[in-house]
């Protein structure tokens, strides 16, 4: 006989995840006592949560859970886009993911690594001209120039880049409604609708022989891309894909703030990050992506009745996959609360206990295609901050509230004073 799986009581519980943002599970697996309970969401929907490792293995297991129509109308609309890959599920997700990872080559990220460390040096210049810099708002167009660049992008006017970076924003900024109706719908409609408007552009001048991107680049390959049917894609939703490999880049500002925050609060690490070989710098880039709130649940339905941990899961149940807990598991991390990047020493490299966006296997599963680059893109740009520059960090909030959907630093991470870290006369 099945066990009882605890419930949340009330009818919705949706304005209480937006309240207590990425605590509000966290809180019940406490509460009960229970890696698994049950809720009502979206309208009065059933839900199941679940958390941890296991859970994790059960969630991204194809033949138990799905994606396919899971995601809230509203964020696919602002943050994914209509018909984008995460919406698939199946061989077409198989097939159009082969597309994502084809860019994933070792030259390719190599040249990733190079065009980071190279426009941050190009960004300082600018950096010393300000008075004050926010890191937060500054990596967004450093950001973005890097992904257009990677997928061989012509640039825009520097207005329009600066406007594109500010719509990067609002988009991942509309995950913090969960799909209930908020005012700043409109604005990442209006955000996303002008950045696939200039990415479609694109796509049709380099089908029609007009722009010649390099093979191999996301703008050459989402425009002559052919699924397993041997049909293009089209153009529009070219863009929106195409808008996915870059909006990933973009959304790695949150952890440059909150990776110039963790080395003003722990000085010790900038020292490490600036004095050791690369190898800490990914610790201290994974325990960053580890420690700091960036996605905090993603959302699954049953494919198949089954039991797990002596729980049913029946057919088309919703299923809510606990992102940000299980990061935070003292059974998966010792001391889960404290900075510390020396627990990745000797990290197995699971793919199911870090997971800060996603888990599972990159080309089968809904794990992020982008997550070799977040690391490098990070690597290059902490090393960036460590050794190549000193600045000061005046008063401000540092405060990264865990209750507020998604995660950042509150003043965005405030610093003056830029100077370059090398003495000339020498």
């Amino acid at each position: 006989m099945a066990k009882r799986i605890p419930k949340v009581k009330g009818f919705d519980q949706t304005l209480n995840v937006i309240k207590e943002g990425y605590e509000f599970i966290p809180n019940r697996t406490k509460k009960f006592n229970s890696n698994v309970f049950e809720m009502r969401v979206l309208g009065g929907k059933r839900a199941i949560v679940i958390s941890g490792k296991e859970a994790a293995e059960l969630f991204y297991d194809n033949e138990k859970i799905e994606r396919q129509g899971t995601l809230p109308k509203r964020i696919v609309k602002t943050l994914f886009g209509k018909g984008a890959i995460h919406t698939t599920t199946g061989a077409k997700h198989k097939d159009r993911k082969s597309l994502f990872m084809s860019l994933m080559t070792e030259n390719n990220l190599e040249y990733l690594r190079k065009l980071t460390r190279n426009y941050w040096f190009e960004d300082t210049a600018r950096l010393q001209s300000k008075e004050q810099v926010n890191v937060f708002e500054e990596s967004t167009l450093v950001l973005l120039k890097v992904a257009f660049r990677f997928a061989d992008v012509p640039f825009d006017t520097p207005e329009r880049m600066e406007q594109f970076a500010k719509d990067m924003n609002s988009m991942v900024d509309s995950f913090g409604s969960i799909g209930t109706v908020y005012s700043g719908y409109k604005k990442a409609r209006d955000a996303r609708t002008r950045v696939e408007d200039y990415l479609e552009k694109q796509i049709k001048l380099t089908r029609k022989g007009k722009l010649f991107p390099e093979e191999g680049s996301g703008l050459y390959e989402f425009s002559h891309w052919k699924d397993m049917n041997g049909k293009q894609m089209d153009s529009r939703l070219a863009a929106i894909d195409l808008m996915n490999t870059i909006r990933p880049l973009v959304a790695i500002n949150r952890f440059i703030s909150f990776g110039v925050l963790a080395m003003h609060e722990f000085p010790g690490e900038r020292v490490k990050v600036a004095e050791d070989d690369n190898s800490y710098a990914y610790k201290f880039v994974q325990e960053i992506r580890r420690y700091y709130p960036f996605v905090p649940f993603l959302p699954g339905k049953v494919k198949q009745n089954f039991t797990f941990d002596g729980y049913k899961f029946d057919k088309e149940t919703m299923v809510i996959m606990d992102i940000f807990g299980t990061l935070h598991s003292e059974s998966l991390w010792n001391n889960a609360e404290q900075f510390y990047p020396e627990r990745f020493e000797n990290w197995d490299g699971s793919p199911f206990d870090l997971i800060p966006q996603g888990g599972g296997d990159y080309y089968t599963n809904h794990r992020c295609a982008g997550e070799w680059m977040t690391i490098i893109i990070m690597e290059e740009t902490m090393k960036y901050f460590a050794r190549e520059i000193q600045y000061d960090v005046p008063a401000q909030d540092f405060t990264v509230n865990r209750q507020k959907l998604p995660g950042q630093v509150k003043s965005g991470m405030i610093i003056e004073n830029i100077r370059n870290n090398f003495d000339r006369r020498r």
